[in-house]
């Protein structure tokens, strides 16, 4: 049986996601509140924890996290140096010094994490962070979306890493997956693919407009 659950977690109300089956929890952005976090889990077996993008308000239980249960964890392979020193993502909290102490499995477009009867297959998304990435879980139609996309939103590219070009691309990328996935963010409450695909079309056709002999967001890849 697979469930998620959710907990709000820390100042910036940062969703956190726990994803289990029968052999297991992989936890999603564990961002604040270590001790609250481990009440909230009791006795499971927590075998993993991935993080959506190196920023403070997500990676900020994980050290705990790992000594209480000896877990793996992973993130987008391009902001491994950012999860190691969350001052370098240009979003870090006054007088908090998160950082994470390892990082098991640097993940790239299309890595897939099995454990137990159930996948996540990884969507490089960059633009807010580098190495941005959302998680779609096609078994179940769900799709984990970091800050890459919200209920009626996207995420900003106004912090030190973030990028407009490579934002419009993951944006781009997002109209292309199956409108009935349900969308968990990482701040605010789920969505689906369907609500948000006007949004998301909106963005890239004003791109096109803006910038029509000049499509820099065209260049690259998301892989």
């Amino acid at each position: 049986m697979f469930t998620i659950e959710q907990m709000t977690v820390g100042a910036w109300k940062a969703e956190c996601y726990a994803l289990t089956n029968e052999a297991g929890t992989i936890v999603l952005d564990p961002g604040a509140e270590p001790q609250r976090i481990l009440r909230w889990f009791g006795d499971k077996k927590v075998v993993g924890i991935i993080l959506t993008h190196c920023h403070s308000d997500h990676i900020g239980a994980v050290n705990e996290l790992v000594e209480a249960y000896g877990c793996w964890v992973a993130c987008g392979a391009r902001d491994v140096d950012g999860v190691a020193d969350v001052h370098r993502s240009g979003f870090d909290e006054e007088g908090i010094d998160y950082t994470v102490d390892h990082v098991d499995r640097a993940l790239e477009e299309g890595d897939v994490v099995t454990w137990g009867g159930d996948s996540l297959t990884v969507l490089n998304t960059p633009g807010h962070t580098p190495g941005s990435i959302c998680l779609l879980c096609e078994d179940h139609k769900v799709m984990f979306s970091g800050d890459m996309l919200f209920q009626g939103a996207i995420g900003s590219t106004a912090f030190v890493l973030g990028n407009d070009a490579d934002m419009v691309r993951s944006c781009a990328r997002l109209t292309e997956l199956d409108p009935a996935l349900r969308v968990y963010p990482g701040h605010g409450g789920p969505t689906t693919m369907r609500a948000e695909l006007p949004m998301l079309a909106f963005i890239v056709q004003r791109a096109m407009r803006a910038a029509p002999h000049n499509p820099s967001w065209r260049e690259g890849s998301w892989w």
